[in-house]
């Protein structure tokens, strides 16, 4: 996919993200410094400690954040779909990239570098707003993900991860919705703190309920509204 392929100002997901606020010169100048690459499935994006130097946005396909551990195993953190933008925390905090990213699937990302960016924030109020308060609902997310790691059960956190990972990611049937997610069981056990025996453990108990259906290579929710009760109790 060239360049010329994706345009700012009518791109599906312009709606929904931070640079929705620009328009004019401001839009311009977006479409015409940034650039747009293309990522085979394991390709890496940044590694983690390397300088930022763009913000990222996801035009298609997945990323996966992962940060290296003490006993230098991964651990991932975020998965990421269409439209959603990365990278730029660090970006703001002139500190290097906190996780590496890595494509999980094709992908298309468009990048912003980081004297486009901030000459951008500079003449946009309204772009600035938008990137202050999506830090704040991401502050907000990892604070409920604390939370819900020290007072939430097990089974409780695997649930909303099924339901959050349905969100834009399925594939819709007259009985079940299947996941399309292109992660590991473990790399799904990390994301709610536990381990890759009790996530099986508790998708074989969720199955047995009618809740769900597992095979080797995907999961299917059969019952949403049993899963979300499972995730408020």
């Amino acid at each position: 996919m060239k360049k010329s392929d994706i345009h700012c100002e009518i791109c599906g997901h312009r709606a929904e993200s931070i640079f929705c606020a620009l328009a004019g010169a401001h839009l311009e100048k977006l479409e015409r410094e940034k650039t747009v690459h293309k990522y085979e499935k394991g390709q890496v994006i940044f590694w983690e400690g390397t300088p930022a130097f763009a913000i990222h946005c996801l035009y298609s396909g997945a990323v996966k954040l992962y940060k290296t551990g003490p006993k230098a195993e991964p651990q991932v953190i975020r998965l990421l779909g269409p439209g959603e933008i990365f990278g730029y925390r660090a970006l703001l905090a002139d500190e290097p990239y906190a996780a590496t990213a890595e494509a999980v699937e094709k992908a298309v990302i468009c990048t912003i570098s980081k004297p486009t960016l901030f000459d951008l924030l500079r003449h946009s109020p309204d772009l600035t707003i938008r990137l202050l308060s999506k830090l704040a609902v991401e502050l907000k997310t990892s604070e409920e993900q604390m939370l819900a790691i020290a007072q939430e059960t097990v089974r409780q956190r695997i649930a909303r991860l099924l339901l959050f990972l349905s969100e834009g990611n399925q594939q819709v049937t007259r009985r079940a919705r299947t996941l399309k997610v292109p992660l590991l069981r473990s790399e799904m056990a990390q994301m709610v703190g536990t381990t890759p025996e009790t996530f099986s453990r508790t998708l074989r108990y969720l199955a047995s309920k009618g809740i769900l259906q597992v095979t080797r290579d995907q999961i299917s929710l059969s019952n949403t509204k049993a899963l979300e009760k499972i995730a408020i109790l």
